[in-house]
């Protein structure tokens, strides 16, 4: 893609151990987080960058984080966080470039304590978001209800965005219960269509790349 490194967040990781000061840039390519709690977080840089950067945050360290835009905001993970690492390799590099994942505790519970975490929130994901709501909360639903219910959600304020890098993330706050209510007196004010038949529900395929392309 052209002018890709435009789209690139920075993380920034300082820390002084006896008369020694380590700091560390590392590139950011998905980021979502609110306020100073980061949910996820995808980034690569060398072997020795990477590896520090994953203990620092299995330790609860705060890093800054440069957004494309150039606003700043100090970030972290919070305690039982998980991080994941992998390996990329490029053509022009004879060594290959070090990534990690890092996902904090609420985005590993996602779904519970009424908030659902959204990576992509636009017009062209919202079939994928319906998916994964009512996959996340166990709903009875249709596919077809999608755009009623996040229509209503969003005009409640329910979906809020969150900070974000490479994608436009959201939370959508509401219970399983809340979402059962919302779907019953739709469905009793005959706006939801009702399956024609019974059997299961043919949901379509959201490939990763589709999900992960910003509008």
């Amino acid at each position: 893609m052209q002018n890709a490194h435009l789209r690139l967040g920075r993380l920034e990781y300082r820390c002084t151990t006896g008369k020694v000061q380590t700091r560390i840039f590392l590139h950011v390519d998905h980021y979502m987080g609110e306020e100073g709690q980061a949910h996820l977080i995808s980034l690569f840089g060398n072997d020795a960058e990477v590896g520090a950067v994953a203990a620092a945050i299995q330790e609860d360290h705060r890093f800054d984080l440069l957004f494309p835009d150039g606003s700043r905001q100090t970030v972290g993970f919070g305690k039982d966080s998980s991080t994941y690492r992998g390996t990329l390799s490029l053509p022009d590099r004879k060594r290959p470039l070090r990534h990690l994942l890092a996902v904090s505790s609420f985005l590993h519970a996602n779904g519970r304590a009424g908030r659902t975490f959204i990576l992509n929130y636009q017009q062209h994901t919202r079939e994928a978001v319906w998916a994964t709501l009512v996959s996340l909360q166990g709903l009875p639903a249709d596919p077809r209800w999608g755009d009623c219910i996040l229509a209503e959600l969003d005009r409640e304020n329910k979906i809020r965005p969150m900070a974000g890098i490479g994608c436009a993330p959201a939370v959508i706050v509401s219970t399983r219960t809340e979402l059962l209510e919302r779907i019953g007196r739709a469905r009793a004010s005959g706006i939801l269509p009702f399956p024609e038949k019974n059997g299961p529900m043919v949901w379509s395929r959201f490939p990763l790349r589709q999900i992960l392309i910003p509008a």
